[in-house]
């Protein structure tokens, strides 16, 4: 009597199948993110001069313009009408609109101990100097003092809306920037307008 023959089945090519999916998604995965990263940029260029709402409160709207050409938006750690971080060669501007807790409103004072408590908490070694009056082009006044850190030294400024309904912090630094970058912007600090209602 003749036995059958039995060939086994080849494996080895049925092995390889899922691997070569793989290989081809993760191909895939990683072309969809390079496009989608070139699509959508991680900064937008700011004219000098445009004017940006911060943020509003009350019966008040904030915004600030850029006086110097080359400023950028960082896209991604920005949060339209919240916060905005700006950079310009190696300095970095950071502009947030806050909202104080209380009735009746803390004032500037203690606006900038609060301010303090927030840089801590982003670097427990930062630390606000005392404040001194600063007043924008407008005629706001505010404080402003020196924000230094184990990595960098800059300044900050906080000024509260007319009404008390909310606050404009900024600070502006670099752990690469000099005290000649800083300078050539510290313009910036007094660019706050505060629109009121009926001024719209």
């Amino acid at each position: 009597m003749v036995q059958p023959s039995y060939t086994a089945p080849d494996r080895s090519r049925n092995q390889w199948l899922p691997l070569g999916v793989a290989a081809a998604v993760a191909v895939l995965l990683v072309a969809a993110w390079s496009l989608l990263n070139a699509l959508l940029p991680g900064t937008e260029r700011i004219r000098a001069g445009d004017e940006i709402t911060i943020g509003e409160g009350g019966g008040y709207r904030a915004s600030l313009s850029l006086p110097q050409e080359g400023w950028s938006l960082d896209v991604g750690a920005s949060r339209a009408g919240q916060s905005y971080r700006f950079h310009r060669g190696p300095v970095d501007l950071t502009v947030t609109a806050v909202t104080p807790v209380g009735d009746p409103p803390p004032d500037a004072e203690r606006l900038w101990e609060g301010m303090g408590d927030i840089a801590r908490a982003g670097d427990p070694t930062a630390r606000l100097g005392d404040p001194e009056v600063i007043t924008t082009e407008q005629g706001v006044e505010g404080l402003t003092g020196v924000l230094r850190s184990r990595t960098e030294e800059g300044a900050a400024v906080l000024y509260p809306s007319p009404d008390g309904g909310f606050a404009v912090e900024m600070t502006l630094g670099g752990r690469d920037a000099t005290t000649a970058d800083l300078e050539a912007v510290a313009d910036v600090a007094r660019t706050v307008v505060f629109t009121g209602e009926g001024e719209r």
